[in-house]
């Protein structure tokens, strides 16, 4: 996320290598035995066991798989939206347990450890993952409407001895390039073109990296097409390196259609003292938006409005709005003051300058003044946020543009 000032643009390409390995907790763990457990003879304690594994986080992560070979064979998969598993197991002196990462449609990472189990226990374990493939991914934020006219585009990665070509794809307003899977302990160029329906080279990028199992999936996001371009480079945190270039750009104030509001949070557990109030704004321009003399409120009265504090939202940044207390983070407070939001239901209005460049109506459910309106919670529902297909932009007005799901402050994430 990034904010703006005055008339120079702060566009930027940035290639991140997501190298530093994350502990995923897969918690406490599922359920398994054989028929003949349910025997009175046969009973006997189980050990409870929970799983942590350590492995290299991935775009595009398919799937984990976990075997567990020891007085049963057990075989739990979980997609990428769910890394819970819970086990109840039998006790024995040789339990194997391994796990297998599944990212871009292929096996990436993998690792397996032997323990013993016994009766009644509660075991933690920590499965430690090794990558055994790398691959190569790249976003490109095309900007609402495409206004580049990016038509098509190309990767190319070299080795020594080896070309590998792949085509972009476009994936809502962005385009995508997405490798297959590449040998590890290889220095690969990746040059990088757009081009235009004309066949004309919108944007080009040429670098070079190292494909290692620390680092095995360095991670190409490109901010904007144009304007300000910032190139940071970082490995995993052993190497600490960090480099960065900067060019001059573009920059200007928002118009209609610029910066869309992406997410709303207004129902909240009280009970809860995580959850907090807060409101997401999407810069969908390709350029470094000034945020000097913009507000949020609950109606178009700009004098009842918050301002926004951050000065300027770079392109394809989100910037979360939260409201002004001790549950929020720190990162999020950017208003000068906030005015708490109305649970079932209410409006945000969106406003620079005196114009407005979004608003929305959000209610548990239509009345005769608003047959459309964004899903929100009802007074005895808690928790959930209202959240934008950020690929049905231009309809945001309309209901099935938005679901309801937990809270993903700073990410276009969609409960889909």
């Amino acid at each position: 996320m990034s904010p703006k000032k005055n008339k120079k643009n702060t566009a930027r390409a940035t290639f991140i290598a997501t190298a530093t390995a994350s502990l995923i907790a897969l918690g406490a763990l599922a359920g398994c035995s054989d028929d003949s457990s349910s025997t009175k003879e046969n009973a006997v304690d189980l050990s409870k066991v929970s799983v942590e594994l350590a492995y290299t986080a991935a775009p595009r992560l398919d799937s984990i798989v976990l075997d567990c070979i020891g007085t049963d064979t057990l075989h739990i998969v979980h997609d990428n939206k769910d890394s819970s598993f819970e086990l109840d197991l039998f006790p024995h002196d040789r339990w194997v347990l391994s796990a297998k990462l599944y990212a871009n449609g292929g096996l990436m990472q993998e690792g397996e450890i032997v323990t013993k189990i016994e009766a009644g226990s509660s075991v933690d374990v920590t499965i430690p993952l090794h990558a055994i493939v790398g691959f190569v991914y790249v976003e490109i934020p095309l900007g609402f409407g495409n206004p580049a006219g990016v038509a098509s585009g190309s990767l190319t990665l070299k080795t020594s001895d080896t070309t590998y070509t792949y085509k972009m794809t476009m994936d809502g307003i962005n385009a995508v390039f997405a490798s297959g899977m590449l040998p590890l302990g290889e220095t690969y160029e990746i040059k990088l073109l757009l081009k235009d329906s004309a066949g004309k080279t919108i944007y080009s990028l040429q670098d070079s990296f190292l494909l290692t199992e620390d680092s095995p999936v360095p991670e190409f996001t490109v901010k904007s097409i144009r304007s300000k371009v910032q190139l940071a480079v970082s490995t995993a945190d052993e190497v600490n390196k960090d480099v960065s270039l900067r060019l001059p750009g573009y920059f200007r104030y928002p118009s209609v259609g610029d910066i869309v509001v992406t997410e709303v949070f207004t129902a909240i557990n009280t009970k809860d003292s995580s959850q907090y109030e807060f409101i997401e704004l999407y810069n969908g321009s390709l350029d470094t938006l000034n945020l000097e003399g913009c507000t949020i409120g609950t109606s178009s009265v700009a004098s009842s409005s918050c301002a926004i504090v951050p000065g300027r939202i770079n392109p394809g940044d989100i910037l979360v709005l939260a409201e002004l207390s001790a549950k929020a983070p720190s990162e999020y407070q950017n208003t000068d003051k906030w005015k708490a939001m109305g649970n079932s239901k209410g409006s945000v209005v969106l406003q620079c300058m005196g114009t407005v460049l979004d608003s929305l109506y959000y209610a548990d459910k239509p009345d005769s003044l608003h047959l459309e309106v964004i899903p929100a919670m009802g007074s005895s529902k808690y928790g959930q946020s209202s959240q934008l297909n950020i690929r049905k932009w231009q309809k945001r007005d309309k209901s099935d543009s938005w679901c309801l799901s937990e809270p993903t402050p700073g990410k276009l994430d969609y409960c889909e």
